[in-house]
């Protein structure tokens, strides 16, 4: 049980700093610092990126309960791989600018790892 909650916390933490991306991208920033919450969508990222890692950590655990999820398992271990090397590509960038992050937003990878971090939540777990 512990382990489902450490996962669900970090699901939680994926789903907060998805839907600041999303608002992010809807305000139409041309820089990353305008604003007083402007320098903020690069914590968010980071959050993304560690609740990712120790997701993805966790999840391969949940093989050994349920073997039957063995192999959604393994297609989400390697969605998140792609999920942390997007990630890394933003964070890397000088400027994060609305249309950057809606355009990140619209990647077939960021939907695919997101529908399946909802259906692990509430399949798999």
């Amino acid at each position: 049980m512990q382990k489902v909650k450490q996962i669900r916390d970090q699901i939680e933490k994926i789903e907060e700093a998805y839907e600041y991306m999303l608002a992010y991208a809807a305000q139409g920033r041309a820089e990353e610092g305008a604003g007083a919450d402007g320098a903020q969508i690069r914590t968010f990222l980071k959050q993304f990126s560690a609740a990712l890692t120790a997701l993805e950590e966790a999840t391969s655990l949940i093989i050994d309960e349920n073997p039957a999820a063995g192999g959604f398992i393994e297609v989400f271990i390697s969605e998140s791989k792609v999920m942390a090397s997007i990630l890394l590509v933003l964070l890397a960038r000088e400027n994060l600018s609305s249309e950057v992050i809606d355009n990140t937003n619209g990647l077939i990878s960021v939907r695919a790892y997101l529908t399946s971090l909802f259906f692990l939540d509430k399949s798999v777990l």
